[in-house]
């Protein structure tokens, strides 16, 4: 199993949600893209906000807020 949980930067198709936040992924929101196995079927996409990847960035907003 590969152990690195986000393969890659990029920009998620419309109607996805960020799996930090649970808010809506914008058409040009960066996000990291990721993907957990499941037993049945293929593994599940997930994206994530690159701020909401790494919280200490000074960019990053407070889940506190809106």
């Amino acid at each position: 199993m590969d152990v690195r949980p986000w393969e890659y930067a990029t920009f998620a198709p419309s109607g996805h949600t960020c799996s930090a936040c649970l808010r809506p992924v914008q058409r040009l929101d960066r996000c990291l893209r990721g993907e957990i196995p499941r037993q049945s079927g293929g593994p599940v996409t997930l994206y994530r906000h690159i701020d909401c990847a790494n919280p200490q960035r000074p960019s990053a907003p407070s889940r506190l807020t809106g």
